[in-house]
């Protein structure tokens, strides 16, 4: 293979690979609970680190508030939608069960299609 042939195959790899790692990832999980309190409270421990959630969430000794981690593929729809202290949160009803479970507002982007409620402010 030429050097010219090879700087043209290296310069389209590295194309490849900048526009990769430049597309932005949508996280596939996220902390969820049926309480809003609950998860408030989690969220404070946490510092909106989900690594620190999956810990904490991981550990059968730890108090989970009733909190899991789900996956975006399980939420059905938004079901209700609510802004506290400058804060947006949405509660998912989720397949298999009928308890709607609160997360934070973006932490688990969700198709046009399932989000459906709409925001109630309260102070």
């Amino acid at each position: 293979m030429s050097k010219p042939a090879r700087i043209v195959i290296l310069c389209v790899l590295l194309g490849a690979a900048t526009t990769a790692a430049a597309a932005p990832v949508r996280p596939s999980t996220a902390v969820a609970c049926p309480s809003l309190s609950n998860l408030r409270i989690l969220v404070s421990r946490i510092n909106e680190d989900s690594a620190a959630a999956a810990v904490i969430l991981a550990d059968t000794k730890a108090d989970h508030l009733g909190c899991i981690l789900i996956d975006r593929d399980k939420v059905a729809a938004v079901t209700d939608r609510v802004a506290l202290n400058g804060r947006d949160y949405e509660c998912l009803a989720l397949q298999g069960t009928t308890i709607c479970h609160w997360v934070v507002s973006g932490s688990l982007p969700l198709s046009t299609a399932k989000q459906a409620a709409p925001l109630s402010s309260r102070r």
